[in-house]
């Protein structure tokens, strides 16, 4: 009983630390939605080519003899059937009675298939399907292949290109799965909504009562966020439900007057209230209630849910209180580089052995670099690194490298050191690309550097040199490490933040200027009333995507209708909607009216690509109905505040969202986006200047002017011309003081 009231203290304490605290009342008896309705566990079959699972070294030899495949199993599924179908090309100078490939499950030995010298067909393939355990199956798998390789029993060196195995690209894991019918748990959270085991893109439907209002529509985005900032690669997508029943994994949204009909006999609630149960028509489809008296205390619940999470239990939890969550400060979204002081790389890893390689041909050190899209680099050559790194002896005289790539480009390389694995440090630079003209496109050509408006990769590949001890022998690879030391820092503290804009380049593909604070509390998004499941799927679809970006909910995004009454100093804002959605609900001379003008503008201008006349107001509108399925992205300056943006997210129709989410979710098609407008079809994505550059930032009055006038050299001679001369009248002045004033003192002397 006294193990019992402390367990509890020490939950209501922590919770407290956090800023709320669960409710102790007894809950209502809701056991009839634990389980649903009984029926067959459902199995799903899955086909995972080896290249979908990241499979990228295929070759095997004497030395890299070893190649593995990594799959993950999620929480609520159990494997029923695995198969392994792969195939392989070997060499033809392999022995065959010595030779063979193994293949490890989990580290336990499936089967070895030999090698055939008898083949009178050079280069033939060998097609297998081998029969996996599926007991054996764990949360994280691997398969392991493995060649022992033999052209010479007399005279063996493994290092001879004589010996390889090639697996084939159309390799794949067949999996039968049957669903499990998880217990409703809080524990588990955000599973089995999201489940880090699966690296698929995160679906998740979000269902409400009715057509949402703007608190709904909040407490929606920030949820989305959130589940985005927890899938981060792998992309989350929300389909949007009206009143229907969940039959998968869901999110459902009500109130105590508001429920959808397979909820209306549930209880209601005093508090916000987050609950886990299963879906009445299908128990193995969990359902996360987020419940509140008002469509206010939705925000509540979410709130308190994406922040207090971990220290939840059982099957539902109550917020009895939210402590005021501080502003996120400017560039401090959790997945940057800090723009204040240098950074670790301890502070990128994702678990333990990230900064270690094993082997000679070790798996390389990889590192995610996402920055603040408006750091200014003019004229900057990179941005420094202090690399602290240590190896096993090397041979003397023989050359072990160390290269430094950047987005899979070499940028520098250093040789490795016999000193007995002391740490070295060195400094080096990371070049950048220049981001001065937003509109240049880079797809005919390759660049090496980082891309400040996207995520970049960093690798460290440690590669030792061979030790030759004969004409036909070597000796084996084995014990190799390399290890770049957390303590290795990237500092970008020194930079100034100033971009030109409007750059769509930096808002598809790092969200800016609206990621600038994580929480998004300087921004607002304005659409519909009355918008449509698909509008409301893009705007969740675009949050999300802001949180896989800045790894944070945006729970302070203001979301607001078509009012009169609408402020829009000192906010950046994201208009959702069709080209003429507003204009019925717009008064004359009102913030919004100029707002939608000034898209509208925009709008024609990419349709039209600047050749309209905008008197013809009543063409263009007839013109813009007649559009097919034709989606258009825009940036323009606030016209309430020359440091502000507007971003608008225009559909022609209903179905042309889905255009607008594909080209945010797409990698190919987000790096397709820039300049000032895209218009995007089912064709492609095509971009278009439709407004002029202004910049946004602060830099020295004299880096500015320099800046500026840079790529006008005339106009630069005559300034520094014009300054030469207003000095040297300066010191003339000064000079002539000077001397009627000795002058004077010689008079009175």
């Amino acid at each position: 009983m006294m193990k019992s009231l402390l367990t509890l203290l020490l939950a209501v304490g922590a919770l407290s630390l956090s800023g709320w605290a669960m409710s102790a009342e007894p809950l209502p008896d809701k056991s009839i939605f634990d389980d649903g309705y009984p029926e067959s566990a459902p199995v799903e079959s899955l086909t995972l080519s080896f290249e979908q699972l990241g499979l990228s070294k295929f070759k095997l030899d004497g030395v890299s003899s070893n190649t593995r495949v990594e799959f993950t199993n999620r929480l609520d599924r159990l494997g029923k059937k695995l198969t392994l179908n792969f195939s392989y090309t070997y060499s033809p100078s392999l022995i065959g009675r010595v030779s063979h490939l193994k293949i490890f499950f989990n580290e336990n030995l499936v089967t070895v298939l030999p090698i055939d010298d008898k083949n009178t067909v050079l280069g033939s393939v060998a097609e297998h399907s081998v029969a996996l355990n599926p007991k054996l199956i764990k949360d994280f798998n691997q398969v392991r292949f493995e060649l022992i390789g033999y052209y010479d029993l007399v005279c063996q060196d493994d290092y001879s290109k004589t010996i390889w195995a090639e697996i084939g690209k159309s390799s794949h894991i067949s999996i039968e799965r049957q669903s499990l019918a998880l217990e409703s748990l809080l524990e588990y959270f955000p599973a089995p909504f999201f489940d880090s085991r699966d690296y698929t893109k995160l679906t998740l439907p979000f269902i409400f009562s009715s057509q949402p209002d703007e608190p709904t529509l909040e407490a929606a985005a920030a949820l989305s966020s959130f589940f985005g900032a927890q899938a981060k690669w792998r992309k989350a997508q929300f389909p949007v439900h009206i009143n229907s029943t969940p039959t998968e994994h869901s999110v459902v949204f009500a109130t105590n007057d508001n429920k959808p009909d397979f909820l209306l006999n549930y209880p209601d609630v005093d508090k916000p209230t987050i609950e886990i149960i299963s879906s009445p028509t299908h128990r193995y489809a969990k359902v996360l209630l987020v419940l509140g008296k008002n469509t206010e205390q939705l925000k509540e619940a979410v709130v308190g849910l994406v922040f207090g999470y971990k220290v939840m239990t059982g099957r539902s939890a109550t917020v009895d209180a939210i402590a005021s969550l501080p502003l996120r400060k400017a560039y401090d979204a959790p997945l940057w580089v800090r723009s204040d002081r240098a950074v670790s790389f301890d502070e990128f890893i994702e678990y333990p052995t990230q900064l270690q390689s094993q082997g000679f041909r070790g798996q390389p050190v990889r590192l995610d670099l996402r920055f603040a899209p408006d750091l200014f680099t003019w004229r900057e050559n990179g941005i420094p690194i202090t690399l602290n790194y240590r190896n096993t002896p090397v041979e003397h005289g023989m050359l072990s490298r160390l290269n430094m790539l950047i987005n899979g480009k070499f940028v520098d390389g250093f040789i490795l050191e016999n000193d007995h694995g002391k740490t070295i440090t060195t400094q080096t630079l990371l070049p950048l690309l220049s981001d001065i003209n937003p509109s240049q496109s880079r797809q005919d050509f390759e660049l090496t550097g980082l891309d400040l408006t996207t995520n970049n990769q960093l690798t460290y590949d440690f590669n030792f040199a061979v030790v030759k001890t004969g004409e036909c022998s070597a000796i084996p690879a084995g014990g190799e490490f390399g290890a770049i030391d957390g303590s290795s820092t990237i500092d970008v503290s020194k930079f100034h933040h100033y971009i030109a804009l409007p750059n769509l380049r930096a808002f598809a593909s790092g969200g800016f200027p609206f990621t600038k604070y994580a929480d998004l509390h300087q921004s607002t998004l304005v659409m519909e009333a009355n918008s449509s499941t698909n509008a409301i799927s893009l705007l969740l679809n675009f949050t999300g995507h802001l949180g896989a970006i800045t790894g944070y909910p945006a729970h302070r995004l203001s979301i607001q209708f078509p009012s009169s009454q609408l402020d829009f100093a000192d906010k950046d804002i994201v208009i959702i909607g069709k080209p003429d959605s507003f204009l019925s609900s717009v008064a004359e001379n009102s913030s919004l009216s100029v707002l939608i003008d000034n898209n509208q503008r925009i709008v024609d201008q990419a349709i039209y690509n600047g050749a309209y006349d905008s008197t013809d107001a009543e063409k263009i509108k007839v013109n813009i109905r007649s559009l097919g399925r034709l989606a258009i992205i825009s940036g323009f300056q606030s016209p309430f505040d020359s440091d502000r943006s507007v971003v608008s997210l225009i559909a022609t129709n209903d179905n042309a969202y889905s255009l607008l989410t594909d080209a945010l979710l797409d990698n190919a098609k987000t790096s397709q986006i820039m300049g000032s407008s895209a218009i995007i079809n089912n064709q492609g994505i095509k971009t278009i200047k439709t407004d002029d550059q202004y910049f946004v930032g602060h830099v020295p009055i004299h880096t500015l002017i320099w800046f500026h006038f840079s790529d006008q050299p005339l106009l630069l001679a005559i300034l520094s011309i014009l300054t030469l001369l207003l000095i040297s009248f300066m010191l003339w002045r000064l000079l002539m003081l000077l001397t009627k004033k000795r002058l004077s003192e010689g008079d009175k002397a």
